[in-house]
């Protein structure tokens, strides 16, 4: 892809938290924002049991999964 969509504002990312962004084709895709105010973008989905990473605890930078608190990298 070489354009920006976008999709929220930055405001609209609480620090520690994240926002769920729903695409037409594929996965849903999770915007989190680290203490640092740095943002990143993953699937909303868990890689080990497919839980929802957006409903997730962000801490440093990364999230721990809801259903089982895997730890995944941002």
């Amino acid at each position: 892809m070489t354009r920006w969509i976008p999709v929220c504002s930055v405001d609209d990312i609480p620090a520690l938290g994240s926002r769920r962004v729903a695409r037409a084709r594929g996965l849903d895709v999770a915007v989190f924002k680290a203490a640092d105010q740095r943002i990143f973008a993953l699937l909303d989905r868990c890689p080990h049991k497919g839980g929802p990473l957006s409903q997730g605890i962000v801490f440093g930078h990364s999230v721990a999964c809801p259903l089982h608190n895997w730890s995944i990298a941002l």
